[in-house]
């Protein structure tokens, strides 16, 4: 039987991707030995959205928040892409299996977190020398001081805010698409 997308589903979606579009934008240093590298709190809405209406409508906020972001930095959108959709789809499917328990939603963005940090690391090495004159070896020496525990930080954060903020918004956002 076909999923019903009704137009409060709809709208809701496109206030996620707003969302998460404008969050983007929020650059904050998180790191102090990697100061370039910034935490954006844009994963966590798309983590919501994920795991209220499930991991095809998360990815789906996350390719399109991301997408005017590509004119700015390219490189830094397909990372973004990357790491936020590791992040909510093992999250999202282990909290759906879970029949939504509050332990799922636990295991699953751990199991996401864990994901999203070794991919990331993972594409650094091939990313960042298309884009910078830094060579692979230099960013094979950057992931045990710098990339992992900046993308473990960066998950840490994002685990503890879509834990504080799953229960309020998965109420409000679960009303709005029933109605």
């Amino acid at each position: 039987m076909a999923t019903r997308i009704s137009p409060q589903r709809i709208a809701l979606a496109g206030l996620l991707t707003a969302g998460s579009l404008l969050a983007s934008f929020i650059q904050i240093p998180i790191f102090p030995a990697a100061p370039w590298l910034c935490y954006d709190p844009s994963g966590v809405i798309c983590l919501i959205a994920a795991l209220v209406f499930g991991p095809g409508l998360g990815v789906a906020v996350a390719i399109i928040s991301w997408i005017p972001r590509m004119f700015l930095d390219p490189f830094g959108v397909i990372m973004g892409i990357l790491n936020t959709c590791a992040f909510i789809v093992p999250a999202a499917i282990i909290y759906e299996k879970s029949r939504k328990s509050r332990a799922g939603s636990i295991a699953g963005m751990v199991v996401g977190a864990v994901a999203a940090i070794v991919l990331s690391c993972a594409a650094n090495l091939i990313i960042t020398p298309l884009y910078t004159p830094v060579p692979v070896e230099t960013v094979v020496q950057m992931i045990i001081p710098i990339l992992l525990p900046f993308n473990a930080l960066k998950m840490l954060i994002n685990v503890v805010a879509g834990q504080v903020l799953l229960a309020p918004c998965m109420s409000v956002l679960s009303a709005h698409t029933h109605a």
